[in-house]
């Protein structure tokens, strides 16, 4: 059988298109694939960003919260400490203050001056006078050991006195007025009872006694005790 040239170019013809509209067709779809999947590509990265910002915000606001809590530590140890601030400390110091006739304590001992004879009175043939240009002033004084050790009390190393000017008075070894105070080791409970007499400048007042004996004990109360006697 015989084909003709015509029919032999119109079935190529047919074919070639049937190719060409396959090719189209997949072209289409791999384009609307590419499109879809960069699409969602695209959906994607601002999802990505927004997760990434929020982890952000959270590891700043991190640091915030432990420097705020760090303060409130400081804060509570500055108050600690400032509620003890004697803690490991030994004893006492300062000053025990009070007047004639009032009685002084400290842990280690209670003092009292009874009374104050300004001036002493002084015969005119004694022989044991004052030196010239000062009198003596005389105070009676009681002293009590309270503590659990033996208290050595000496005139010499626990007692000073001062004028109204803050010169030193001292202590007359030749005064035979009164009941002279001895010195002695005071058992606990014990009490020295006596008058101690000071040499005063003319002109000046004898103001306060100081007592303090600091060479009995390093580790008791450290206080001393000062008696106004300007009065």
């Amino acid at each position: 059988m015989k084909v003709s040239r015509s029919a032999m170019l119109a079935a190529a013809a047919a074919v070639v298109l049937s190719a060409s509209a396959c090719t189209s067709v997949e072209g289409g779809s791999g384009a609307s694939s590419n499109s879809s999947s960069s699409s969602s590509s695209s959906e994607a990265a601002p999802q990505s960003s927004e997760s990434s910002s929020e982890q952000t915000q959270a590891s700043s606001s991190a640091p915030e919260s432990s420097s705020q809590s760090e303060p409130s530590e400081s804060s509570s140890s500055s108050e600690s400490s400032s509620e003890d601030p004697g803690s490991g400390s030994e004893g006492q110091s300062g000053l025990v203050r009070a007047k004639v006739g009032e009685e002084a304590k400290t842990g280690d001992m209670t003092v009292k001056i009874s009374k104050v004879v300004d001036p002493v009175p002084v015969s005119s043939d004694s022989f044991m006078k004052p030196d010239a240009g000062k009198r003596w002033v005389a105070v009676n004084m009681s002293v009590t050991n309270t503590s659990s050790k033996p208290l050595n009390f000496s005139t010499l190393f626990c007692v000073d006195a001062k004028t109204d000017q803050n010169q030193t008075a001292d202590d007359s070894l030749f005064s035979d007025y009164g009941t002279k105070f001895n010195s002695s080791a005071l058992q606990k409970g014990d009490t020295a009872v006596g008058d101690i007499t000071f040499e005063v400048p003319t002109g000046q007042k004898l103001k306060q006694v100081d007592v303090k004996c600091s060479l009995s004990s390093l580790q008791g109360d450290q206080r001393a005790i000062r008696i106004d006697v300007s009065k």
